[in-house]
């Protein structure tokens, strides 16, 4: 009695089956890894903003935070630029100075929400105002 070597459509179905449910917990982990890695580029610009407002404050007369992102050193110098766009995308901008008090913020659109995080005077490090924007499903990418 000889059979035939190979596998049977049964076996074929088994390996497809597993090979999606392994996809499917993947892809999104993966994805959402990728964006919480470009965020930290967000972080950089935030924390760097944050330094820099405060040389501003010491330097000016009478002291006063920045008003726009392009006054600070690290983003330019010219007070005319009013956003800083990072190389993944994130838009930086002063959202409140004054002679007290400075917000800066950052923003991105991903997957139709706006990912945005700020650092103010108040605050030791960024906060995420979104922290569920960065969140990736497979069924909001097909059927939206």
């Amino acid at each position: 009695m000889s059979s035939k070597p190979g596998f049977t459509l049964v076996e074929l179905m088994v390996v497809v089956s597993i090979c999606a449910i392994l996809a499917s917990v993947a892809i999104p982990a993966y994805v959402n890894h990728v964006h919480r890695a470009r965020q930290t580029e967000a972080v950089d610009a935030l924390m760097q903003a944050k330094m820099d407002q405060e040389l501003f404050w010491a330097d000016t007369f009478p002291c006063r935070y920045a008003s726009t992102i392009g006054c600070l050193a690290s983003f330019g110098g010219n007070c005319a630029n009013t956003t800083y766009t990072t190389a993944s995308s994130y838009r930086v901008t002063v959202s409140a100075a004054g002679t007290q008090h400075f917000q800066v913020s950052a923003r991105k659109s991903i997957n139709g929400q706006t990912d945005l995080l700020h650092v103010s005077d108040t605050v030791a490090r960024p906060v995420v105002n979104t922290p569920n924007a960065l969140n990736w499903s497979i069924f909001h990418w097909i059927f939206n």
